[in-house]
């Protein structure tokens, strides 16, 4: 058996099948012929392996689920190596008529603070400081509206460093994006990412005028949060961000406002995190593991399992509310349940290289924002177009059926071997699937599957309005 997941709801058991996103409830005939193959199948390569003569020996009755399971895939009869729910959407035999959707425009590699657990150094990504220019700014607006094809709505995502460093090229992309979206029939969508240090009234006024969505890096309460978000001379910035956040959320009320904390060794409790930040007013708050091999940081396999065990925590905590219609903003476990309602057949792990790129601020194209300024993930500039060859290329070695171990998985169509980045990170190739999270991940994916479920069975209506399909929205708690 392969290709699912199984999990226990309230004493009822269920089947996750990863390939289709169906969650399948057991009958007793069903429950019993799993048991068998747990109890005496062979586990081989996350599959687990049983003649049919075995199996029909146990239970005749066992034919009927097996011709089912196998027609899913779930039960494998043959070595056909990928079927009709297993076969994954193919790699682009030419990338020519793929349009540009979300175009990341790094505005400046410079940041005032000096987190120690910065990706990008100090937010100038191993380069010299470079700030975007209005000329080039200009040129990478076109691009995305030339490159964007057909599409009707695009996205501009304002990066840095600190994009509030370059607030006259910033002023300009919005003003002149949303000028040049209308005069071509295209309906631009902004979101920025800021450390929050550097907003005045007017700023925070722009941003609401034209609904640009912030999300502010918060790293929980003012003593986590300075731990290893400091200054660059030193002090701390909690108290700074906190006010500038009071204030952005008067003024700022076309747009939810999220946060992101990044999580770090010896972290703090989570919930402490996610109720602070949420009674300052945020929409949703996201919790993401540091990327680093500085073990002094980095989360070892104790502070994963701890991480879980909260994670776990706040689903219930989620779902506890959720069954009253009031939505709790843990957006780890909102964007999980999104992709369970809605389904999902993924090839790649993100969108990165196909209609989603970064933009540095001297006009090169990179692979995406994490990869900004590493020339080896270059794939063309503002000026001359995209690389099309070397994106066809990099776009056929990063597909999830290029990944032996990710072909049986059942989480191949919803993880499609996770982040590009961490895997460079963590296993030295960017087309590696992220193995050190393989594990936790089945485990998350589990707790959000009971999450899932308990919603579905008692609060349906709450999972169509956190996914759009209706206009109706939950009450924020």
């Amino acid at each position: 058996m392969t290709n699912y997941i199984p999990f226990r709801v309230q004493g009822e058991e269920f089947l996750y099948h990863g390939l289709t996103g169906s969650i399948i409830q057991l009958d007793d005939l069903s429950k019993d012929m799993v048991d068998v193959f747990r109890s005496k199948g062979e586990h081989v390569a996350d599959t687990t392996v049983l003649s049919e003569e075995a199996l029909l020996q146990e239970n005749p009755s066992f034919s009927r689920v097996l011709a089912e399971l196998e027609q899913l895939e779930i039960v494998k009869k043959s070595d056909k190596k990928h079927a009709r729910f297993s076969a994954t959407p193919p790699p682009p035999q030419t990338t020519e008529d793929m349009p540009v959707k979300t175009l990341v425009f790094h505005l400046v590699n410079e940041c005032n603070l000096r987190c120690t657990y910065c990706y990008a150094g100090d937010g100038e990504y191993g380069a010299p400081k470079k700030y975007m220019t209005v000329e080039t700014a200009d040129r990478a607006i076109q691009f995305l509206m030339e490159n964007s094809l057909g599409e009707k709505e695009v996205n501009i995502v304002l990066f840095g460093g600190e994009p509030f460093l370059n607030w006259k090229t910033l002023k300009h992309v919005v003003e002149q994006a949303s000028a040049e979206g209308k005069r071509r029939g295209k309906k631009v969508g902004f979101s920025l990412t800021t450390n929050g240090t550097r907003m005045n009234e007017e700023q925070m006024a722009f941003l609401n005028k034209y609904k640009v969505m912030v999300s502010v890096s918060m790293d929980g309460t003012k003593e986590a949060h300075d731990r290893y978000r400091p200054m660059a001379g030193g002090q701390g910035s909690y108290d700074r961000v906190s006010k500038n956040v009071e204030k952005l959320m008067e003024i700022h009320t076309a747009a939810p406002i999220g946060t992101r904390v990044t999580v770090v060794k010896d972290f703090e409790r989570l919930e402490t995190s996610l109720r602070h930040l949420l009674s300052k007013g945020f929409y949703e708050v996201g919790f993401a593991p540091v990327t680093e091999t500085n073990m002094q940081l980095a989360l070892d396999e104790e502070d994963l399992a701890e991480l879980l065990r909260q994670f776990e925590e706040l689903s219930d905590l989620f779902v506890e509310h959720a069954l009253k219609n009031e939505y709790v903003g843990f957006s780890n476990l909102t964007n999980l349940l999104k992709e369970l309602h809605t389904g999902t057949n993924k090839a790649y792990g993100c969108g990165a290289g196909l209609g989603f790129f970064a933009v540095s601020p001297d006009g090169g194209l990179f692979l995406c924002h994490r990869f900004n300024e590493q020339e080896e993930f270059r794939l063309g500039d503002i000026y001359f177009g995209i690389d099309q060859k070397k994106r066809t290329t990099m776009l056929n070695e990063l597909h999830v059926d290029h990944k032996p171990t990710c072909q049986s998985c059942a989480l191949k169509h919803i993880c499609s071997g996770g982040c590009y980045y961490e895997a460079m990170e963590r296993q030295g190739d960017y087309r590696a699937p992220n193995a050190h999270y393989c594990s936790w991940m089945h485990e998350w994916i589990t707790i959000g599957l009971k999450a899932y479920v308990k919603i579905l069975q008692h609060n349906p209506a709450f999972l169509d309005q956190i996914s759009g399909i209706t206009k109706e929205r939950c009450i924020s708690n």
